[in-house]
């Protein structure tokens, strides 16, 4: 019983700071993306990266940067995305993986940007020599779609992947 309203008393007074917890943030910034709104999902992401008490919690700071990416992928932002796996190789190396680079691939696509999408596959093929295959398939599915102007077939040639 002491426990349960030792628990409920804490519970109050962290609500009472109004401080927000990173699932606080988290959820906040998953419902601004749903609606298509992603400036403010980056806003509320870079608010909860710049608090050290949400920074210092590993698995925390992992699920909001997979957000940040989401909505940078939404928004079509395929330079960014790139920029962002190379600064979060170092300390999430293990969560980095082939299938999350596709992913942001399909996703910076389906937002319109093709020689995004081009650059984020070149990327991960590039960080995971072994899964070439794997990459080389995602660019001949795009490759396959038709539709590539003259600067992405010429890309995909100095890429080594014409």
């Amino acid at each position: 019983m002491r426990l349960a309203v030792a628990i409920v008393v804490s519970s109050l007074l962290a609500a009472g700071c109004g401080g927000k917890s990173a699932a606080d943030y988290q959820n906040e910034a998953r419902a601004a993306l749903d609606a298509g709104d992603v400036a403010k999902t980056l806003a509320v992401v870079d608010e909860a990266l710049a608090r050290d008490a949400i920074r210092k919690d590993a698995a925390a700071t992992w699920r909001l940067e997979l957000v940040r990416l989401d909505a940078l992928a939404k928004g079509g932002r395929a330079s960014e995305i790139t920029a962002d796996l190379d600064r979060l190789a170092g300390t999430y190396s293990a969560q980095l993986n082939p299938s999350l680079y596709r992913s942001l691939a399909d996703k910076v696509k389906a937002a319109g940007s093709t020689n995004g999408a081009i650059d984020i596959l070149a990327a991960g093929d590039q960080r995971f020599p072994a899964e070439h295959a794997t990459f080389a398939q995602a660019i001949d599915a795009l490759k396959g779609a038709g539709g590539l102007d003259p600067a992405e077939v010429e890309k995909l040639r100095k890429l080594g992947y014409l």
